[in-house]
Parts: C-alpha cells; sequence; structure tokens
C-alpha cells in the first residue's frame, strides 16, 4: 500500500546520481511518510534498470535472502531481509499459515517465499534449523516479470513501537544497497573431501528391500534418496554457484532460501502446481534416461524413454495419482493424449501437464495437501511409500522432496524441491532419488542417481 506521493528532496531529482540511485531514492521519500497502520501491510514499488538478481543478492548479506524464478522464466523474485516470517510446527498448520499470508498481503501485489517438508514434519539432525513450512515476506524485493524490473519494499507491524523499529531498519538497508555492474571476485571453491552416506552395496540392499514389498502386492513404487556430502576448502558462494546450476538447468524452477546460517537452494524440473486465480496447472513427471552425447543418440534415448515399458510404468503410475487426486477439486480438467519429453542438460523425463478450474472455496491449502507429496518423489500408494521412506533411508530428508514456491491470493507456484543442496558454509549435502517399480534394476538405478548428482557437482567448482 502507498501512502501518496513523497516529498522531493536533493537525493531523488533526476539529475542527481544513477537511475538505481533514483529508484532507491524514491523509495525512501515514500517510505519517509509511511504512518502505523494496525495489520495493514505497506507496500511500494519503483521501475529498476534490469540488475541480475543472483549477483545482486551476493553482494548484500542482509538475511534472511531469498530467490525464485520459475521454470517459464514469466517471474523472477529476489529479497532481502523479512516484513514478516510464517512457520508451521507440522502440517496441520500448513491451512493456517496459507491463510495468514492471504489475509496479510489483501489485494497488494506482493508474494512470499518458502515451503514445506517432505514429511510435514520439523527437520532433524542437519535440517533442524528449517521448521515443517516457511514462508518469507521480502522486506526488499527485487522483481523481475513480463512488465520488467522493479525494486519493492515490504512493511509489516503489530505495533506502534515495531512499526517505528521496522522502518528505521529498512530506510537503513534501502541506504545501503549496492548495484554494481561487475560480479564480485571469489576465490576458487574446490572440493576437499566427499562423504557418501549410501554406497551401492547398501543402495542394492535398499532397493532389493522395497522390491520385496511391490511383490507382496502393498506397493508399487516407492522412491529411494541419496545423500552426498562435500567438504570445501572455502564457504560457496551460494548464489553465484545457484547462477552457474542455473546456467545448466534453464528449463527449470530455482530457488534458495536462507535461514539462521544455512542455504536451501537447487534447480528442479518439477512443478507441484501453478494457480493463477482460479485456474490450475500440476503435471505428472518421471521415468529418467540420460541425455545422448550427440543429436542422433539423444533421439534413440528419447525413444527409449517414451517406448520402455518399465519407464511407461512408472509414469503412467504418477500421472494416475495426481489426475485422480487433482480431480474432486475442479470442474474440468484438460490433459494431452500423449506424454512429451522435458530435457535437462544431462538427463531427460516423460512429461505430461494436467489443468483445469477449481471449484469454489478451493485454495492452496487443498492443493498443497492433495498434491504433495506426489509419486515422483514418494511413491504410490502415498502412506505405505512414505512409511517405508521413514523406515529404510538412513539419513532425514528434511526439505529435499518437500515443496518451494511464491505464493499470493491470486497467484501462487510450487516445485517440487529435488535436484538440490543444503550449504552452510563450506560444507554441502546434496540429494538426489530414483523411483523403484518392478523391473528396476539395482545397477540402472545406481547411475541414475550419479547422472541426478552431476548438474550440482559441477556447479560447485568454478
Amino acid at each position: 500500500m502507498d501512502s501518496g506521493r513523497p516529498p522531493v528532496t536533493s537525493r531523488d531529482t533526476p539529475a542527481q546520481g544513477t537511475a538505481h540511485d533514483r529508484a532507491v531514492a524514491d523509495l525512501l521519500g515514500r517510505i519517509k511518510n509511511w504512518q502505523f497502520r494496525d495489520g495493514t501491510l505497506l507496500r511500494a514499488s519503483v521501475p529498476l534498470p534490469p540488475v541480475d538478481p543472483l549477483l545482486w543478492l551476493q553482494a548484500h548479506e542482509q538475511p534472511p535472502r531469498c530467490y525464485w524464478r520459475n521454470r517459464d522464466h514469466t517471474l523472477t523474485l529476489a529479497g532481502l531481509g523479512s516484513a514478516c516470517t510464517l512457520e508451521a510446527r507440522s502440517e496441520a498448520h500448513y491451512a493456517a499459515v496459507l491463510h495468514r499470508i492471504n489475509t496479510l498481503i489483501g489485494d497488494e501485489d506482493a508474494f512470499f517465499v518458502g515451503g514445506v517438508s517432505f514429511d510435514g514434519r520439523p527437520g532433524r539432525e542437519a535440517w533442524a534449523r528449517f521448521p515443517a513450512a516457511l514462508f518469507v515476506l521480502p522486506a526488499i524485493e527485487l522483481r523481475q516479470d513480463e512488465a520488467g524490473c522493479r525494486l519493492a519494499v515490504n512493511l509489516w507491524a503489530e505495533s506502534q513501537q515495531a512499526f517505528m523499529r521496522e522502518k528505521t531498519r529498512l530506510i537503513t538497508a534501502l541506504c545501503q544497497l549496492r548495484f554494481d555492474a561487475d560480479p564480485p571476485w571469489e576465490p576458487p571453491v574446490r572440493i576437499s573431501r566427499r562423504e557418501d552416506h549410501m554406497d551401492f552395496p547398501a543402495c542394492a540392499e535398499h532397493i532389493g528391500a522395497i522390491l520385496e514389498r511391490i511383490a507382496g502386492g502393498s506397493l508399487r513404487k516407492a522412491v529411494l534418496a541419496r545423500r552426498v556430502q562435500l567438504h570445501l576448502d572455502t564457504p560457496l558462494p551460494v548464489f553465484t554457484t545457484l547462477r552457474r546450476l542455473r546456467a545448466g538447468s534453464t528449463d527449470s524452477f530455482c530457488f534458495a532460501l536462507e535461514r539462521d546460517g544455512q542455504f536451501y537452494m537447487g534447480c528442479s524440473p518439477e512443478r507441484l502446481f501453478s494457480r493463477i486465480d482460479r485456474h490450475v496447472c500440476t503435471e505428472s513427471l518421471a521415468g529418467t534416461v540420460r541425455r545422448g552425447e550427440t543429436p542422433e543418440e539423444d533421439r534413440r534415448l528419447e525413444r527409449l524413454l517414451l517406448d520402455d515399458p518399465k519407464l511407461v510404468h512408472e509414469h503412467e503410475l504418477v500421472t494416475r495419482y495426481v489426475h485422480d487426486q487433482i480431480a474432486p477439486w475442479v470442474t474440468r480438467a484438460e490433459t494431452p493424449e500423449h506424454a512429451g519429453v522435458v530435457k535437462l542438460d544431462r538427463i531427460q523425463h516423460r512429461y505430461l501437464p494436467l489443468c483445469g478450474t477449481l471449484r469454489p472455496g478451493v485454495m492452496d491449502e487443498q492443493l498443497l495437501r492433495t498434491l504433495h507429496p506426489t509419486p515422483a518423489v514418494c511413491g504410490f500408494p502415498r502412506r505405505e511409500a512414505r512409511e517405508l521412506i521413514l523406515e529404510r533411508e538412513p539419513v532425514p530428508r528434511g526439505w529435499y522432496s518437500g515443496t518451494v514456491g511464491v505464493v499470493s491470493p491470486r497467484h501462487s507456484e510450487f516445485a517440487v524441491a529435488i535436484r538440490s543442496a543444503l550449504v552452510e558454509g563450506n560444507r554441502m549435502m546434496l540429494y538426489s532419488g530414483v523411483g523403484i517399480v518392478d523391473g528396476s534394476r539395482p545397477e540402472a538405478e545406481w547411475n541414475e542417481l550419479e547422472a541426478k548428482l552431476e548438474t550440482l557437482l559441477c556447479a560447485v567448482e568454478n
């Protein structure tokens, strides 16, 4: 909410400073006129010359920082600081958090950035700082969309005293903003040690146990996740590393969330759902083969992906589940007759979109509860697969294979949190997963787990 035209000051006259300086001065003038309004979000935004959001984030140490870019490249958000942080202790509290987001934003053009864990529980061990759900409204927001680039500020407080404190903090943070054209110099990062928390014999044993359960008839698919811990010789520059990762994952969702000195970051090819007003789109993404070394080999592997009975079966399980889950919540569901292929830099997947119009009263809460976790990261039936995962996997997943995205009353979008890593200083934990169905072979599944790690590994050493 904007409180009217600001007074003209010496800083925001057109003749003084760069266009970036003038944009900041414009926002400062508006903020200085803001008055406390109980329960009301104050927001202002101004046009800004294009800025690389990830380099901008790397240049600022104003936690918590966050980043989101959707797969269609129609929305990029980079955030500094927090105007409001909302958390949930369990999945039973998701509805209250999402309702609070919609109430707080109201008619403003703002987004919360955040996500939820895989199992609806707070994190354990390495994930102990991450709650079951976490959503942040950035205090300072750099946004790029089809309308161009804008710099925005958000301010919300529950009391006059808190308002004055946050207003002062916001003004100070704005005055410290930098818009350097050149990326900051960084020392080379090298991997000094790698720890695999599951080797091939252990992986084969887990796969055998899952196949036994499938043969017994109580399970049709379960997803096995793996963690690899890297020790680096210098702290990882998270946002420039994500920039390199994004360059090799152009058709993926990219995200980063900072929490008490830790970062969860990644580039995921898979959408959980996208909602614009009453229109919703989700998808089934499953079945994996590598990319070919030549165009001819790549086409041959694509044909294998589309025709191989095991891969077709794995994808059909996911498609049937997603369709059955979304059907009660939409008045009309539309999906293509044949699956397509999503090609990434090192692997490719079978893909099928499903879209529909939501029934009255259906919002993100129902969609999140219905679709997450998908069979692509959990298994089928979901309850049995999740129980087996919690029983068999040696390390907690935390937010890996959870979901991350942006939320607002009019537009929300979530990605399935895969191809991702948890980073703290010079320690980085990489995650990958593989779907086990009847016919799965340990060697092939192990190779797939390795292939899914390659893009992350290549982005680390600059």
